[in-house]
């Protein structure tokens, strides 16, 4: 089948950002992008288009714009729509296929027929929005990872009934956090337990003081759980 050939002809990876989808006689309709590659997206909606419908979609990788029109390949009812690029520009490509593999992104050229993109770059600031969700669509774990895959520096906000704070990031890379009074480890293993509430990604032009001196986030997490799994079982039982 053409989707299981597209989903296999590019390398995907999870990526969560907003997305603006519009078409002909649709209602705008404003959600999140859950995974990305150089032919398509998958986006989160409960509203679902038929196989088949053209939307046009406005989302950004890194600070940059990506306008492309895509047809809609299939939907999950309640879940959302894997989409697939029609004329994606090779500049854009070469965006994506760089963000995707780690690299270095590409300048942009400067060209006067790029007019929207001129126009809105300035808009982005130096603190930009990269990843929201919420944690009863994707755990914790899954939103570092997508961090550390992405090698972003910049600050992990996260609000949830049980607890409130950061997580600061260098190249993808857990060096510190904040909640309340505790900084450091204590304030990381307070978010661990965090199943509810939403969070928030920032990139920062700089990068944080280290104060976690850890080469693996895994590492650093399970070691985390592991020590709270041990003080569990140290307590006696009645």
């Amino acid at each position: 089948m053409n989707i299981s050939k597209d989903r296999r002809s590019a390398k995907r990876i999870p990526y969560i950002c907003e997305v603006q989808c519009e078409g002909s006689g649709l209602a705008r309709l404003s959600t999140r992008i859950n995974d990305l590659s150089a032919e398509g997206i998958f986006i989160d909606s409960m509203t679902c288009y038929g196989v088949g419908t053209i939307l046009k979609l406005r989302f950004y990788v890194r600070d940059v714009l990506i306008e492309v029109t895509g047809e809609v390949r299939y939907g999950m009812p309640q879940i959302g729509m894997g989409i697939h690029f029609l004329d994606l520009k090779p500049e854009d490509r070469t965006t994506i296929e760089s963000f995707i593999e780690g690299k270095p992104m590409p300048k942009q050229p400067s060209n006067p027929t790029t007019g929207s993109l001129q126009e809105e770059a300035p808009s982005a600031p130096q603190t930009q929005k990269v990843l929201t969700g919420n944690f009863a669509l994707v755990s914790l774990f899954d939103v570092i990872q997508i961090i550390e895959n992405s090698r972003l520096t910049g600050a992990l906000l996260i609000v949830s009934p049980s607890v409130t704070g950061e997580i600061h990031f260098n190249e993808g890379l857990i060096v510190g956090g904040e909640s309340g009074p505790d900084t450091g480890l204590k304030a990381i293993n307070k978010f661990l337990g965090a199943t509810e509430g939403i969070f928030e990604f920032k990139k920062s032009g700089r990068a944080y003081e280290r104060a976690i001196q850890a080469t693996s986030n895994t590492g650093l997490l399970l070691d985390l759980l592991h020590s709270e799994d041990e003080k569990e079982s140290s307590f006696p039982s009645f």
